[in-house]
């Protein structure tokens, strides 16, 4: 996506509401993977980037994806310039996490150079990947590879190194891939670089499709977006990759796009994000949080999006999203062919699967299962259960065996009952949560990484 190169204007002083105060930033949930689901980019060097915490605060937004960090040799940098050390985005960052908006942080884009081709060590570029990791608590990452990155297979080999490096010493990292594509999936470089992917083990939560800037006028920008995502899907899967829509990504850009005849408009967006809800698309988001103000016939800009109607207009449409993050794809599969009769899905392979009560979780794929009765929760991984099938992404399924329910389905509305994962909630409905009790506030389906206390837009304790 594109980066325009602009001077932060705000000071650190400005942004920490004049005190000086330093920024602290946030550790997220163990699986704060399934609340990506809606997590548009904001351009942190850019002027406009103030807009995210006025999408959080009034418009909902409750994950966003941070972009760019590019590379100075093996040093991460924000905005071609700023170190991750020194940058005006941190304040940003941990205003928006102090906020309770989960936080992506995206490498690469359009501009400037992505770390895994300035940085042509795999251990210092493992090493520059893990400080990102460790300065902003971050569990999900995002690559955004497009122009002449995507082309370069030596950079594509190291990058992917490095990425199973950080997936090896960091349980639970869900990681995106983003890429160009055009309104029939990704072209050959594209494809190759998905197979470079899966050949490398990566485990892939979400495969993000940039639905924008296909180089000649398109009357429906809708339609293109959702044979991009169907082509996209078929890509992965024709390289090895064992996924359905639940690992698949739609990132249009709003507004004028860059490409002349290409626009998204509020009637677009709507289209696109019903598709999504339908084919239980695992991610959206769209291009930036800085446009998302009005300026009709103002062309193509940074700080708006060329459309008439409100500020917030994409951002409360895309909110309609109810996308599960994918949580995790994989180089092997994504936990292929459903779990056994009567079971209900929890949680990708990596991720923590969460219940009320007591529950027998079977763990595997297409087929192959082991089980293991668990109280509250348990990690779903090879260390937990054994290997059932060796070279294939699982995943965890869970049945019921006391009172409250497993991984989905049972109680929990309107009459107290503990919450549950997987379970259609509705405005009104009271549960409880670790001895407190809460009402819902917006009808939604929940999700592992959805309890209560960390969800306030869609809970409120009594």
């Amino acid at each position: 996506m594109r980066r325009r190169k602009v001077v932060i204007g705000a000071t650190l002083a400005t942004l920490l509401g004049g005190t000086g105060a330093a920024w602290v930033f946030a550790a997220g949930p163990a699986s704060a993977a399934s609340t990506f689901g809606v997590a548009p980019y904001v351009d942190l060097s850019a002027n406009s980037a103030g807009m995210l915490d006025t999408a959080i605060t009034q418009g909902g937004l409750k994950s966003y994806t941070a972009a760019f960090i590019i590379g100075s040799g093996c040093t991460p940098i924000w905005g071609d310039t700023l170190d991750i050390n020194n940058s005006t985005a941190n304040a940003r960052i941990a205003r928006a996490q102090s906020e309770g908006a989960q936080t992506i942080i995206s490498f690469g884009g359009a501009g400037g150079v992505e770390l895994g081709q300035s940085c042509t060590n795999v251990n210092s570029l493992t090493q520059a990947y893990q400080s990102v990791i460790n300065k902003y608590h971050v569990n999900h990452l995002d690559f955004d590879i497009e122009g002449a990155s995507i082309a370069d297979p030596t950079s594509i080999d190291r990058r992917f190194t490095a990425i199973k490096n950080l997936e090896n010493a960091n349980s639970g990292l869900n990681v995106s891939l983003t890429i160009p594509v055009l309104e029939n999936g990704p072209d050959g470089n594209g494809t190759n670089f998905l197979r470079s992917a899966h050949d490398h083990g990566v485990s892939v939560a979400i495969i993000n499709a940039m639905t924008m800037d296909y180089g000649h006028a398109v009357a429906d920008m809708a339609a293109a977006a959702k044979s991009a995502a169907q082509g996209t899907l078929n890509a992965a899967r024709s390289v090895g990759f064992n996924i359905g829509f639940g690992n698949i990504g739609i990132t249009p850009m709003i507004g004028n796009n860059d490409s002349g005849g290409e626009v998204v408009n509020q009637a677009a967006a709507r289209s696109i994000v019903s598709f999504a809800n339908a084919n239980g698309v695992g991610r959206l988001a769209f291009w930036s949080i800085g446009r998302d103000q009005p300026c009709a016939g103002g062309g193509v800009s940074p700080n708006c999006s060329g459309l008439g109607g409100n500020s917030l207009d994409f951002t409360r449409i895309f909110n309609g999203g109810t996308g599960g993050g994918g949580g995790g794809g994989g180089g092997g599969g994504g936990g292929g062919g459903g779990g056994p009769s009567g079971y209900t899905f929890c949680a990708q392979e990596r991720q923590t699967c969460s219940f009320s009560g007591t529950a027998n979780v079977a763990y595997g794929a297409n087929g192959k299962f082991v089980f293991k009765d668990a109280t509250g929760s348990i990690a779903c991984n090879n260390a937990t259960f054994g290997d059932p099938i060796p070279g294939t992404r699982k995943a965890c399924y869970t049945k019921p065996t006391t009172g409250g329910g497993g991984g989905g389905g049972g109680g929990g509305g309107g009459g107290g009952g503990s919450w549950q994962v997987n379970h259609a909630y509705h405005v009104g409905d009271v549960v409880t949560f670790n001895g407190l009790s809460y009402k819902c506030l917006q009808a939604h389906t929940s999700l592992p990484g959805w309890e209560p206390p960390n969800v306030p837009a869609l809970w409120q304790r009594i």
